[in-house]
């Protein structure tokens, strides 16, 4: 009964996030087994904000050190150790945030012919949160 109760308790909890997500106009996509969700801007800020403990890696895109809501073209990239694309998506704003497994992980961002990776270990239940700062060319 203890373990039915749980399993209730746990899919009402994801049928919960879900909704939220989905409320402020915020899709949960799947690529290679991994979950994300992108965007941030405007009225998504504080539901990003509100479900990033969910997300172990976080990215933020920024523009000359900058939060940038109104960034657009970025195209988003995770790699494993071998070099494989395991997620290859179009950011829809500002945040991108991804449930990769343990591992060593490459992340990339590409925008205005700019492209800017970086590469980090995520072990146990440690949160990466990385920023691409990407220049104006002003």
């Amino acid at each position: 009964m203890k373990h039915f109760v749980l399993g209730l308790l746990a899919a009402f909890a994801v049928t919960v996030h879900a909704a939220d997500e989905a409320s402020v106009g915020i899709k949960r996509h799947k690529q290679s087994g991994f979950d994300y969700v992108t965007g941030g801007a405007g009225p998504q800020a504080e539901a990003f904000a509100k479900l990033s403990a969910r997300y172990p890696v976080r990215i933020q895109f920024t523009i000359d050190g900058v939060h940038a809501e109104d960034i657009s073209g970025v195209k988003f990239r995770m790699l494993d150790t071998m070099g494989n694309a395991l997620i290859e998506a179009d950011a829809e704003g500002p945040l991108f945030f991804v449930t990769p497994s343990s591992g060593r992980w490459t992340f990339e961002a590409t925008w205005h012919g700019q492209v800017l990776s970086s590469t980090k270990d995520l072990t146990g239940r440690r949160y990466l949160d990385i920023a691409f700062d990407f220049k104006s060319g002003k």
